[in-house]
């Protein structure tokens, strides 16, 4: 199985308040753990950086839907790669701020 490392960032759509987004959280974390999906999510004002490590598969579907999603605008991709491990198997989705995620994506 191939294994992706997918970051990327993007905005709230100005009708999508942070609030809203926090609240489905858990859904959203327990959705990607059970496609194999993890990774660590930051948001800064309207600004949203995510790394998405699991399966090929399920990181392209992911990202696709995200791209589809009417919450995220101006979403751009900043890396893609293979990897042999995802790094952040334990962290399921969990938020940092957005340096911290920054810097975590140039260790893996």
């Amino acid at each position: 199985m191939t294994l992706l490392h997918l970051s990327y960032v993007s905005r709230l759509a100005p009708e999508t308040s942070m609030a809203d987004l926090l609240d489905q959280i858990g859904h959203f974390r327990a959705k990607n753990l059970a496609a194999g999906v993890s990774g660590c999510i930051a948001f800064e004002g309207d600004r949203i950086m995510q790394i998405l490590e699991g399966p090929e598969a399920a990181v392209n579907e992911l990202f696709r839907i995200i791209c589809n999603d009417p919450r995220h605008v101006e979403v751009i991709e900043l890396e893609r790669k293979p990897i042999e491990a995802v790094s952040f198997r334990d962290w399921g989705m969990v938020r940092r701020p957005i340096a911290d995620v920054v810097f975590l994506s140039q260790l893996t």
